[in-house]
């Protein structure tokens, strides 16, 4: 039961981190500033084109367009923002409305879109609304009123309504559904004949008229019986007619027409009038339509010469702007030495030159300029003059001192003073390099005197002065200075080790040969010492003679020969090496000189390993024994195992 409710918190976890991982991320765009888009920017026209704007309430079965003229700031990016547009109260669009926002050349720059019933639309802007200046341009729609302004109860003779019921998936109308109503007051008037004349921009869709009966309540509203009416239809072009026999309910008529739409808007009337009086029409409309517009910015060229006037590719300058943000780093001008800047909106902006041409020098004079909306092309110049090459005269040469010992070696550190043959001190404090050289270039033809000042460490000083002719073609003259080096000390240092001593010295001051590996001390104070000249056979460990133990000293230098005492040092050769862990040397016992780590209990029973040692260090490896590593191990697989038992026995 365990082992299944940890797989399910497992998988739920895992479920949840990859939810996690693979959530969209999504994008938000910023909303543009802009005037002219909100519901008091709107001017409201009827179905004539009468403007109405503040004369609500407006009627639903009427017909209005929306109307806003917008401007947006120079400088606001508009690519994939959005504006919001909204509607003025009492208002909204019977249909889901979109249609794009072209320029004047037909070039898209935006899209508008609402949804039906909504009171706020949104406008998205695409890249070519950030290619103007001075942008600015108009939007419009057609939407209904919320108000019911013309309630006729139920006495009237013939009314009629439409609207759109269907649209095709990019969203634009696809079928108007017309509702031609007659005999509101459910008398027997016999026959009647409904003739309903189509406006432009739409056919009758055959067999689409059902014609319920029924009665109208006194606010306008049609109740239904469940009877059904089947007229005569009759088409002839644009006008259509319905005759009805043996009328004596009010009737609900509906048909369909397919409708057509010029410049993605449609503007769809009908007139109905019945043969017992009464003529009435109706408007449906859908769409709008919206322009941007703006000025073509402003072009920038600005062409880099020389001083005599040929062009220069290659130099590079950076933008900024009048925030001095920099707009563009590199700019770099092309082979005619031009860099053209188009598309900059009004504003103040730099030119700096960062990168000369090769083989000329920069110019970091900055290149101020303005750019108003619709400015002609603006023209900057900007010149570099040629790089100049400093050129020794022909009355002028260089010296070079190196300075050495005896033996060659460059030595740093020599101090010089360069002085005129009138005596006069040229330069002084010159000092040697790491290369135990000293470059003095362009020295002017003539006669001059050098005087060593200073000697490197470990050296005599040269105070010898020396001529020096510096030729007035121009040439390096070398002077090679030697130092000789202080008595005792070395020409070349080199690293002089002493001799190693040999492992497991004894106080006595001079080194000893090693001893042979298990010699003991040539007189032994303790019994069971074989003879000091040759090793001998390990003898079985076991009890020594009876002696009484003695008390372990402090680690340290003492006496050696004395049992089981103990001397700081490096163990003998017999010792297998130094211990890591100490720097005490054990005195060994049965031919067990200097064995590392041997140890004696209190019976004075010594431990031996092979040779005679105790062997706390593996052979060969050198590596530690670890006796609480296996008593660790021990305990561990220990309680795994009393684990696994306890968990099967709840299992």
């Amino acid at each position: 039961m365990r082992k299944l409710i940890y797989a399910i918190l497992v998988g739920i976890a895992a479920l949840l981190v990859g939810v996690g991982l693979t959530h969209p991320v999504v994008g938000h765009a910023a909303e543009v500033p802009v005037t002219g888009l909100s519901a008091g920017d709107a001017v409201i026209k009827d179905a004539n084109g009468k403007v109405v704007t503040g004369q609500g309430p407006f009627d639903r079965y009427q017909s209005y367009s929306v109307n806003y003229a917008w401007q947006i700031p120079d400088g606001v990016k508009l690519a994939g923002n959005t504006s919001t547009v909204s509607v003025p109260a009492g208002l909204e669009p019977n249909a889901d409305i979109s249609f794009d926002i072209t320029d004047s050349t037909g070039t898209v720059v935006g899209h508008f879109s609402i949804k039906a019933g909504s009171s706020t639309g949104t406008v998205t802007y695409n890249e070519n609304a950030d290619a103007a200046v001075n942008r600015h341009g108009s939007l419009s729609f057609h939407a209904s009123g919320t108000s019911d302004n013309n309630n006729q109860g139920n006495g009237w003779t013939v009314n009629k309504i439409g609207w759109i019921s269907g649209m095709e998936p990019q969203g634009t109308p696809n079928e108007l559904t017309w509702n031609v109503a007659f005999n509101s007051a459910s008398a027997n008037i016999g026959t009647v004949t409904i003739t309903d004349t189509l406006g432009p921009g739409q056919t009758y869709v055959p067999g689409s008229v059902y014609a319920p009966t029924g009665s109208y309540d006194a606010k306008g509203n049609f109740i239904p019986d469940g009877g059904t009416l089947t007229p005569a239809v009759s088409v002839n072009g644009s006008e259509m007619t319905f005759t009805f026999s043996n009328v004596t309910k009010a009737v609900d008529m509906t048909y369909k027409t397919k409708p057509t739409l010029t410049n993605n808007e449609g503007k769809w009337t009908n007139t109905a009038s019945a043969s017992n009086g009464g003529s009435v029409s109706a408007t449906v409309t859908w769409g709008g339509s919206g322009t941007g517009t703006g000025e073509e910015p402003s072009e920038v060229t600005l062409t880099k010469t020389a001083s005599d006037g040929t062009k220069l590719p290659d130099a590079i300058y950076k933008l900024e702007d009048s925030l001095g943000q920099v707009m563009f780093s590199a700019l770099k001008t092309d082979e005619n030495g031009q860099i053209n800047l188009h598309m900059l909106t009004p504003g103040d902006y730099t030119l700096t030159e960062v990168t000369a041409p090769d083989g000329y020098e920069l110019n970091t004079t900055p290149i101020k300029f303005t750019v108003a909306a619709g400015q002609k092309p603006i023209q900057l110049n900007a010149v570099d003059p040629k790089t100049t090459t400093t050129v020794p005269t022909p009355d002028k040469g260089s010296l070079l001192i190196k300075k050495t010992g005896m033996n060659g070696v460059a030595l740093p550190g020599a101090v010089f003073t360069l002085k005129a043959a009138s005596g006069e001190v040229i330069k002084e404090g010159l000092e040697t390099d790491a290369n135990g050289e000293i470059l003095l270039p362009y020295l002017a033809a003539g006669t001059y005197t050098l005087v060593e000042t200073k000697a490197p460490e470990g050296y005599t000083i040269n105070s010898a002065p020396i001529t020096v002719e510096i030729p007035a073609d121009g040439h390096e003259v070398v002077v090679p200075i030697k130092d000789q080096q202080v008595t005792g000390g070395s020409e070349t240092p080199t690293p002089n080790p002493q001799e190693p001593q040999v492992p497991g010295v004894t106080p006595p001051t001079k080194p000893i040969e090693p001893t042979t590996p298990g010699v003991t001390p040539t007189k032994p104070t303790t019994p069971g010492v074989a003879v000091p000249t040759k090793p001998i056979k390990p003898i079985k460990p076991g009890v020594t003679p009876a002696t009484k133990p003695t008390t372990p000293s402090t680690a340290g230098t003492i006496k050696p020969g004395v049992t089981g005492s103990t001397s700081t040092g490096t163990t003998t050769p017999g010792g297998m090496g130094t211990d890591s862990r100490s720097n005490a040397r054990s005195v060994g016992h049965a031919g067990g000189s200097g064995a590392v780590g041997q140890a004696r209990n209190a019976n004075g029973t010594a431990r031996m390993g092979a040779h005679g040692q105790t062997m706390t260090r593996l052979p060969q490896t050198n590596e530690q024994t670890s006796p609480w590593a296996a008593v660790i191990g021990l305990i561990g697989l220990l309680g795994v195992g009393v684990f696994g038992r306890l968990y099967r026995h709840q299992d």
